[in-house]
């Protein structure tokens, strides 16, 4: 059964409209014809099944037979994510979707060289929250939050409470991942950070620290800021995740 994302506006009682880019996908390239059964997901991780019941020029009709509200996650992972040039900002926001992530942080700090224009920067948060939004319909994954970017200094003034904070760091020697995870193994939220290409400079790690947050290593290996970032994900949602998706319709 084919997946496509709908805005929760776009749903009616029984019914649902898509139109836009999913439209284009379900009519031109799928070329899926009326009677075929279809499912449905929104921004709010609802999955609705349904069948094409009309199909016009620029849009769909969809009447709805079922509708599966979204599982309580059991652990939510933030990552704080450094700007990255080019696509390897897009590579970080496709494959932490696909790994689950929960929410995606976008920040610049001493040493990210990549800068947005404050004219392009809705243009570039709305293209990860597309590509985010293609990669959970593929993966069957919730769809993230992606904030808008900040500096490291509004990041560091904005971490929650109630998560363990960590920050990726080759500068640190003592405390692996892997040993962090023996003093907490069971924990039900994690936010973590990972710097750009340079790393964080000595003055961001303190303020961290002061801030409440734990660097660790990742191991031995210098990582590119990208390969550090999914690694990251994936490492978190191993130890400590037991999340279960749905499996796909």
């Amino acid at each position: 059964m084919r997946r496509f994302f709908i805005s929760s506006h776009a749903l009616t009682t029984d019914g649902a409209q898509i139109s836009g880019p999913e439209f284009h996908h379900l009519r031109h390239v799928l070329r899926l014809d009326i009677g075929t059964r279809i499912a449905l997901y929104d921004e709010r991780g609802t999955t609705y099944h349904g069948t094409l019941t009309h199909l016009a020029k620029d849009h769909a009709e969809v009447r709805l037979t079922d509708t599966l509200p979204p599982s309580a996650p059991t652990f939510r992972l933030t990552l704080a994510q450094s700007l990255l040039k080019g696509s390897k900002m897009d590579l970080v926001v496709e494959k932490a979707t696909e790994l689950g992530i929960h929410t995606i942080l976008p920040f610049f700090s001493d040493f990210t060289v990549a800068r947005i224009p404050s004219a392009k920067l809705a243009e570039r948060v709305a293209r990860w929250r597309r590509l985010a939004q293609a990669a959970a319909k593929q993966s069957g994954s919730p769809l993230p939050k992606i904030t808008s970017t900040m500096s490291f200094e509004t990041l560091l003034h904005s971490l929650p409470s109630h998560a363990v904070k960590l920050l990726c760091s080759e500068r640190e020697h003592s405390i692996h991942l892997k040993a962090f995870v023996q003093d907490f193994p069971n924990l039900d939220a994690v936010w973590i950070a990972v710097g750009p290409e340079g790393g964080f400079s000595s003055q961001e790690i303190e303020r961290a620290r002061a801030a409440g947050c734990t660097p660790v290593s990742l191991g031995p290996s210098i990582l590119r800021s990208e390969t550090a970032g999914i690694s990251a994900v994936a490492l978190c949602q191993f130890l400590w995740s037991d999340i279960q998706f749905p499996p796909l319709p």
